[in-house]
């Protein structure tokens, strides 16, 4: 007898369109295949509009990650276990066009056919408080924490450009909320490349409006009258202090002064004019060092007034070697924004990749590491960077730290020196002369005199003198 029959639909694509769960299909690359009505009114993107921006369309249909649909599709890419094979699930953020943010908990099941091959992966979306049914993904699990903590970075300073972790990034986060709040110049001081122009963006953005401008000039790059011109005008006693440019203007706008020990003293006379005048709006002044201020103060590089002026709130930035737990989470920053600025989709690094970048000591700080994972984005092929991606000097730990030690110069008294090197050059023209003190003379521009008095005063011997000569006669009358 053959079964009953289920009046209900049969067609799996059916009930998939029927499911109130979001389910989507992926290819064994990950290509978004197919998407349920509950997938598009959780993201509130449509099929349709997906596959008519899509700017690459495969050979085997899908939708591409390419143009618009990137930021959307990149939080539902299967881990790499799941593209291997396994269930596994992680956690994303799903970022719609209209602005709103979700978080849910992705599981992805693959699917093989008779002979083993790869069919498709079957995603599903569920609450991120629903108990995962598939293992979660250790190789996503960073990213997952890199966007949970975006998303508590724009809530708190409106920007996402800080990442970090521990006691001295909340100390951080918590000097930038104080630093917004008030009008007086911020001074921030930390080592070449240790942020201290993001910090300076994200006191902007919080401080002002949205459309305030932001100005940055580079005291070591630009030459002095040009400073000069840029900050207070056009330059002469008629003309300086009467027309400014950049420290006057609109109300919310921000001047960052970079490299400030890089200011001449007349310049920082200036400055500490303009940042008392009140007769005028002031844009907030935020100045960067890579030097030490008190240092410069004791050295006369730095004038009191402006030292006094800048350091009534001072940021200080440490070291990348000193924030080395932070360091996995800002690789992963890095890593994504170097995806969006060069069109790639790394997903992340591998565990031994980590260790390797920990054990470096980062004399470059994060421009360094920024420049390590761009490399490191070159000579991969897969997701995930691992340790033989990374450059030779990192894997070998090259930094700094791990020079060998500078050999210790040898340091002799003056008086020692010279009398070596007086030694070297009057028994050298002894050899020359073949022994002719008189000649010797003459090579040396001394009088005969003088060099055999020091001669017996170096306990030097010589070869008997020639016959008098006129040479012998002229030396003797040269003067000493």
């Amino acid at each position: 007898m053959a079964p009953a029959r289920s009046s209900g639909p049969r067609r799996p694509e059916t009930l998939l369109q029927q499911s109130a769960e979001p389910v989507f299909l992926l290819s064994p690359s990950g290509r978004l295949l197919y998407v349920n009505p509950a997938w598009e009114e959780l993201t509130g993107a449509s099929w349709a509009e997906l596959s008519q921006r899509d700017s690459d369309p495969a050979p085997g249909g899908g939708v591409s990650e390419s143009g618009t649909n990137g930021e959307l599709l990149e939080s539902f890419r299967p881990p790499p276990e799941a593209i291997a094979g396994s269930p596994a699930s992680t956690t994303t953020l799903i970022r719609r066009a209209d602005g709103l943010r979700l978080w849910r908990r992705l599981e992805f099941w693959p699917h093989r056919d008779r002979a083993g091959r790869p069919l498709f992966l079957l995603g599903v979306a569920r609450p991120v408080d629903d108990a995962p049914t598939a293992p979660e993904s250790p190789a996503m699990r960073l990213r997952a924490d890199l966007w949970r903590l975006r998303e508590r970075l724009i809530d708190r300073i409106d920007s996402d450009a800080l990442v970090g972790r521990g006691p001295a990034h909340r100390r951080l986060l918590e000097q930038i909320e104080a630093a917004s709040a008030v009008s007086q110049p911020i001074l921030i001081v930390g080592p070449p490349g240790s942020g201290k122009r993001q910090v300076a963006w994200a006191i902007h953005r919080r401080a002002g409006p949205p459309d305030a401008p932001l100005v940055a000039i580079d005291c070591e790059a630009l030459p002095p009258e040009f400073l000069e011109r840029e900050l207070f005008g056009l330059p002469g006693p008629e003309g300086r202090g009467q027309s400014p440019i950049r420290l006057s203007g609109r109300a919310g706008g921000s001047l960052v002064l970079g490299d400030l020990l890089a200011l001449p003293r007349d310049l920082q006379r200036l400055l500490v004019e303009a940042l008392r005048a009140e007769d005028r709006p002031a844009p907030r002044l935020l100045v960067t060092t890579s030097g030490d201020p008190e240092e410069a103060l004791r050295d006369d590089r730095l004038i009191p007034e402006l030292y006094f002026a800048l350091t009534t709130l001072t940021i200080r930035l440490a070291p990348l070697r000193e924030r080395l737990e932070e360091l996995p989470l800002l690789a992963q920053d890095l890593l994504e924004r170097a995806n969006r600025r060069r069109m790639t989709r790394r997903l992340g690094f591998r565990p031994e990749a980590i260790e390797v970048l920990l054990r470096y000591d980062w004399p470059g700080n994060l421009d360094e590491l920024a420049r390590v994972v761009d490399l490191a984005i070159d000579r991969s092929s897969g997701d995930l960077i691992g340790p033989d991606d990374l450059p030779a000097t990192i894997r070998g730990h090259l930094g700094s730290a791990y020079l060998p030690p500078a050999v210790p110069e040898e340091r002799l008294p003056l008086d020692e020196t010279l009398e070596r090197v007086e030694r070297r050059l009057i028994e050298g023209a002894l050899k020359t002369a073949r022994g002719n003190k008189s000649l010797a003379a003459k090579i040396l521009h001394v009088s005969r005199t003088r060099l055999h008095r020091r001669i017996q005063e170096l306990g030097l011997s010589g070869d008997p003198d020639a016959e008098p000569s006129d040479l012998d006669a002229s030396a003797d009358a040269s003067p000493d």
